[in-house]
């Protein structure tokens, strides 16, 4: 990788199981989105490296057409170190490439972690049908992402999320002290302006990832969020909240239909009153133009 801002960089495999379908949810445009999970480990060459003999956990979606073709390949992949520190990167894999990986969040020694990579294809196809897809990218610890880039959008929008509780699917507890709860939500979005035509308007939503806990205290959440709109467009976004560090923060990865091209991001406003059934109304506002 030739980016000047890398302090590190490395390349390697991913030796995982086969890809697990969790929900096959058909749309009324045809399309139809596979979320899915993947599990297993990272070898890779540099010993300094966040990917170094990592574990490997990725959940996310698969677009598929009404023939079968893949529109859209989107998720979040969660790695942790033999130190028990972690990393969040997302992965983005559209129909005509590139496939790429970009750094989020970190715990440890990664937090602040920022960088880019890119999928590089298999190394081979094993005999029980599993692959080892191959990787690169480079990284560098230092300022923690910004929500989106400082330009110009089109569109804004203030939207109220009204979700259920987060489910649990597994928890990690690790050596230095960390626990990692990854967990799925799910629940409806409406915005202020109930005839606005936005990518968080009458959508249901569907959220994935992980939540971080150490010593007893909640310090944050990195979500992968899936908003579909009545028209059955997608939306993508990558949530990161670190609490008692003021608002979390979002920005769009890209989306289908409408929503294709879509470039921006937004913050929580915070959470409305708490629901005696524990579940709770989040106010957040997004900012977004399409980019063709």
């Amino acid at each position: 990788m030739s980016d000047t801002r890398c302090e590190g960089s490395d390349k390697g495999y991913i030796f995982a199981g086969p890809r697990v379908v969790d929900t096959k949810k058909p749309l009324k445009n045809s399309n139809v989105l596979l979320d899915n999970h993947i599990s297993g480990v990272i070898v890779s060459e540099n010993p300094a490296s966040p990917w170094y003999h990592a574990t490997f956990l990725s959940f996310g979606t698969v677009v598929n057409d009404a023939e079968g073709q893949i529109i859209q390949e989107v998720a979040l992949c969660e790695t942790t170190d033999a130190d028990g520190d972690s990393t969040w990167s997302v992965f983005w894999n559209p129909p005509k490439g590139p496939a790429t990986y970009e750094f989020v969040q970190g715990t440890g020694k990664w937090e602040g972690i920022s960088g880019k990579g890119k999928a590089l294809g298999d190394v081979c196809a094993r005999a029980d049908d599993h692959a080892m897809p191959q990787w690169e990218f480079c990284w560098a610890i230092g300022v923690e992402a910004a929500a989106s880039e400082d330009e110009a959008y089109t569109d804004s929008d203030t939207c109220l999320s009204f979700h259920g509780p987060h489910i649990t699917r597994s928890t990690k507890e690790l050596s230095n002290g960390y626990t990692l709860v990854v967990s799925s939500q799910s629940g409806v979005l409406l915005s202020d302006n109930p005839a606005s035509v936005s990518p968080r308007n009458h959508a249901t939503c569907f959220d994935r990832g992980t939540t971080i806990r150490k010593d007893g205290k909640t310090l944050g959440d990195v979500m992968l969020l899936e908003d579909q709109d009545p028209d059955g467009d997608v939306a993508w976004l990558i949530h990161v909240w670190w609490y008692g560090k003021g608002p979390g923060w979002y920005r769009f990865l890209g989306g289908t239909g409408k929503w294709k091209g879509i470039v921006g991001g937004g913050e929580t406003l915070g959470m409305l009153a708490p629901r005696v059934d524990d579940h709770y109304m989040l106010k957040s506002q997004i900012r977004w133009r399409i980019d063709k």
